[in-house]
């Protein structure tokens, strides 16, 4: 079981100006093409009770969602952001940050602070944009796969569905983003599990 110790509220302008220009920009593009996204709004009902959702953008498939990581990479993604770049070539989806709506899913990522015996894990405001929903696996891909809809631009995120994607072995819905200014990270969450201080 876990225990939250503490919810800190992460305040980096200059990652919140790139991520609303994206925000724009997609929102902008959309209208400009009268394209639409699949809402993802019923399988992504997750709603941090910390946090203020009112202004998130369905039209765009914005959420807040998990991601697990160390303390010491959470200090640098709060002051640097994501880096698509070092991500893992070898991830199911592909190379992309990955994301979920299930704080057990993320906690597989969590890495526990030696010191303090606390793990962290980020909540972070995320645009999925277009996504494309997956059944495949996607190794190596370093964005996702090119949408036919809109000739020459990929789709804005990948959707795995729990028990369609991966064969129907995708036990949590996972999301899958390419492009570092499509995430905000928002709080830092620090917890313990099964009683570890």
């Amino acid at each position: 079981m876990a225990k939250v110790v503490s919810v800190e509220r992460i305040e980096n302008f200059g990652l919140w100006q790139k991520y609303q220009t994206q925000r724009a920009v997609l929102l902008k593009f959309l209208e400009s093409n009268n394209a639409s996204v699949d809402n993802l709004s019923a399988k992504t009902r997750w709603r941090p009770k910390f946090a203020s959702t009112k202004d998130l953008s369905s039209e765009i498939n914005e959420f807040y969602l998990f991601h697990g990581t160390s303390l010491e990479n959470a200090h640098i993604i709060a002051e640097h952001g994501f880096d698509e770049r070092k991500a893992n070539l070898g991830g199911l989806y592909g190379a992309g940050t990955y994301f979920a709506i299930n704080a057990c899913k993320s906690q597989q990522y969590s890495i526990k602070h030696s010191n303090s015996g606390q793990y962290v894990m980020l909540v972070c405001r995320v645009i999925l944009g277009i996504p494309f929903c997956t059944t495949a696996k996607h190794h190596h891909d370093r964005r996702a796969p090119d949408n036919p809809a809109t000739a020459g631009r990929p789709y804005d995120s990948i959707f795995a569905e729990r028990d369609k994607a991966n064969g129907g072995q995708q036990k949590h819905n996972e999301y899958v983003v390419f492009d570092r200014t499509q995430i905000y990270p928002e709080y830092l969450v620090r917890y313990t599990v099964n009683g570890s201080a």
